[in-house]
C-alpha cells in the first residue's frame, strides 16, 4: 500500500519504519524535521512519564524496551543501558510499569541521598536523541522511504495523495484533527559536558520541580520543568539556576559546574492527553486514517510498542 505518515518525530519515524518493513510504500510530511523536533529535546530514558492507560502503556514500553536491546548492539544509534535511581521521600510499593523493566529492586539505604526513605533502581535504555532521531531517518530513507519537509493545511491535502494516512503529529493534532483532549506541557533542560558518570538520577516528587540527571553518550541532560498549558519555548534564566540546584541536590558533585560545562538550554512542549490516542477510523470506504499521538512525557519509551500496534490495526482494517 501507498501510506502517508504525518511528523517526523520519534512516534513518526518509528512508526513510518515498521510500515516500510512491512512491505508498504512509505512517505513521512512533517513541518519540521530532526534535528528540529521535539523528540531531539527530550532527555531520554526509559521511562512511562505522564502517559495513559496504564496497562496499555505497560505493554507498549515492554515492547519498546526489547527493541531498545535489540538495537543496541548498533554502536551508531546512540542506545545504551545503565542504572536508573528514582528516589521517593516516603515508601512505595512497586510501579505500576514494573514487569515492562530488568533487574528492577528497590534502593538499598546506602544508595539513597538524605531525606529520602524509598527508591526503584532498574536498568533503563539511553535513547541519545542527538544521534538517534538521525539514525532513523537515515534506516528510513535507506530503505525505501522518501521524507518531504511541509505543512499541511489539513487532512484533505493528506488524502488527496494518499488513501491511508497514519498521524503522527503530536500537539499538531489539535489542529489536523481538532483534538481539545489535547495539551502543552512545557520542559526545559540544561545540556552539560560528562562527568563520566553512568548512573541516572529521577526525583519526580520534589515539591520546587522535578529534578533528573541523565548521562548519555557524549554530555549529560538535568531537568527539568512540567507545566502543564504552558507554550513557549523561551529559556527562562532563573529555571536554568533552579535547575541547576535541584539536580546538586540530588547529585552534589554536580554542586561546582563552571558556565564552560554548561553546553545549551532547551525547551520543549511535551503532547500530553488523557490516553494516548492509538485508533484507526475509516472516514470513507477509500479512506483510512490511523492515529498514534499523544504520548505525554513518555513517546520515545512508548515509539516501538505504539509503531507496532499501528502496523496490526492496518492489518485488522485491510482484513
Amino acid at each position: 500500500m501507498d501510506i502517508l505518515v504525518i511528523g517526523c518525530g520519534v512516534s513518526g519515524l518509528s512508526t513510518a519504519l515498521c510500515l516500510l518493513r512491512e512491505g508498504h510504500h512509505v512517505r513521512i510530511w512533517a513541518r519540521e524535521l530532526p534535528p528540529h523536533t521535539t523528540s531531539n529535546i527530550a532527555a531520554a530514558i526509559w521511562h512511562p512519564y505522564k502517559a495513559y492507560p496504564p496497562d496499555k502503556v505497560t505493554a507498549w514500553g515492554k515492547r519498546a524496551y526489547e527493541v531498545f536491546k535489540t538495537l543496541m548492539v548498533d554502536e551508531d544509534c546512540g542506545i545504551f543501558m545503565t542504572p536508573l535511581l528514582e528516589a521517593f521521600y516516603t515508601p512505595q510499593p512497586d510501579p505500576w510499569w514494573v514487569d515492562a523493566v530488568e533487574n528492577f529492586r528497590h534502593a538499598r539505604s546506602d544508595e539513597l541521598r538524605p531525606g529520602y526513605q524509598d527508591g526503584y533502581v532498574f536498568d533503563a535504555p539511553v535513547i541519545d536523541t542527538r544521534i538517534y532521531l538521525d539514525y532513523l531517518v537515515q534506516r528510513f530513507q535507506k530503505e525505501g522511504g522518501q521524507i518531504e519537509q511541509r505543512t499541511l493545511t489539513g487532512l484533505e491535502e493528506a488524502f488527496a495523495h494518499c488513501a491511508t494516512v497514519v498521524n503522527c503529529s503530536g500537539l499538531g493534532a489539535r489542529e489536523l484533527v481538532n483534538d481539545r483532549d489535547i495539551h502543552a506541557a512545557r520542559g526545559q533542560t540544561v545540556r552539560i559536558r560528562h562527568n563520566g558518570s553512568r548512573l541516572a538520577l529521577l526525583d519526580e516528587e520534589n515539591p520546587q520541580q522535578m529534578a533528573y540527571v541523565i548521562p548519555r553518550i557524549r554530555d549529560m541532560i538535568l531537568g527539568g520543568t512540567y507545566e502543564e498549558y504552558v507554550e513557549s519555548t523561551e529559556v527562562d534564566e532563573e529555571e536554568t539556576r533552579a535547575i541547576l540546584n535541584r539536580c546538586a541536590s540530588v547529585a552534589p558533585e554536580l554542586a561546582n559546574l563552571r558556565p564552560e560545562d554548561i553546553l545549551s538550554v532547551q525547551c520543549g512542549l511535551r503532547p500530553v492527553r488523557s490516553v494516548v490516542r492509538l485508533e484507526a477510523e475509516r472516514l470513507a470506504p477509500d479512506r483510512l486514517l490511523l492515529h498514534n499521538y499523544g504520548h505525554g512525557g513518555a513517546g520515545i519509551t512508548l515509539s516501538w510498542g505504539c509503531a507496532e500496534e499501528v502496523v496490526a490495526l492496518l492489518r485488522q482494517h485491510r482484513s
